[in-house]
């Protein structure tokens, strides 16, 4: 059943299909989504007994034969793509990564229709209507946390608090985080905190947002060898840790350790 409605929605991309597409034959990444959950007011309403479904058309060439970087970039953050083969997209089941749509109408021969105007990863914010949200915590974390240490009489490097959670990887549903342990002694993480650590040194490091999404999937695929919805705990804590033994070594992302 095609949604009546516009906004923000978390689904899955049910079936993907790459070809040469329109009159100008584009190369095109064809998505169906089955859409789950629907943003209203300030929440997230479970609609996935409604067996909504809407396709998705994200054209990764332009007329002028130049990248389409705006729906490459999009691609890559929410799926996992290194934007390099766009056949990858559909030579691998990517049924279970839970991703994020903005529907909106656009009105075409006449009639207005509701599109995919955007793909964002699941749990993003970017799209949301939420005043002073995660992303702006981490924004204004990175860019005066040590300014406003500094004006405090402290030195010491940014912690993630509880008063800032980030927003959650791709998975069933946003977990909730435990009570934070010393990072030393941890053996378990959630993603809340695993993101947190990982995108105040992405944002103080100049990583712009989209780079910094995709990059987070690679680093759990490398680090666990699973998608980021089957991970366990003890496999959070795992890329926790590596997350903060690479801020210690100070690396600056060569491509073989964490990305910064």
């Amino acid at each position: 059943m095609i949604p009546t409605e516009d906004g923000l929605y978390h689904g899955y991309p049910t079936s993907i299909a790459v070809n040469e597409t329109g009159p100008n034959n584009l190369v095109t990444a064809v998505i169906d989504f089955s859409l789950v959950e629907q943003h209203r007011g300030n929440e997230w309403l479970d609609c996935s007994a409604e067996a909504l479904a809407i396709t998705g058309y994200f054209y990764i060439e332009k007329r002028d034969g130049s990248l389409n970087t705006t729906a490459i970039d999009q691609l890559r953050a929410a799926l996992g793509w290194d934007g390099v083969d766009p056949f990858w997209l559909q030579d691998n089941d990517l049924s279970g990564v839970a991703v994020q749509v903005k529907l909106g109408f656009e009105e075409y021969e006449g009639k207005n229709r509701l599109k995919v105007q955007f793909l964002n990863p699941y749990g993003s914010t970017g799209g949301a209507t939420e005043p002073g949200g995660d992303d702006v915590r981490r924004s204004v974390a990175a860019r005066l946390g040590a300014k406003l240490r500094a004006n405090a009489g402290g030195t010491s490097r940014p912690t993630p608090t509880p008063a800032t959670p980030a927003p959650p990887a791709p998975g069933s549903a946003p977990p909730s985080a435990p009570p934070a342990a010393p990072a030393a002694e941890a053996t378990t993480s959630t993603q809340e905190e695993a993101w947190t650590i990982y995108a105040t040194a992405a944002q103080a490091a100049g990583v712009d947002q989209a780079t910094m999404e995709g990059r987070w999937f690679e680093l759990i695929t490398k680090t666990t060898g699973k998608p980021a919805a089957e991970l366990s705990p003890e496999e959070w804590g795992k890329v926790k840790m590596a997350i903060e033994v690479a801020i210690e070594a100070g690396d600056a992302g060569d491509g073989n350790d964490i990305p910064f």
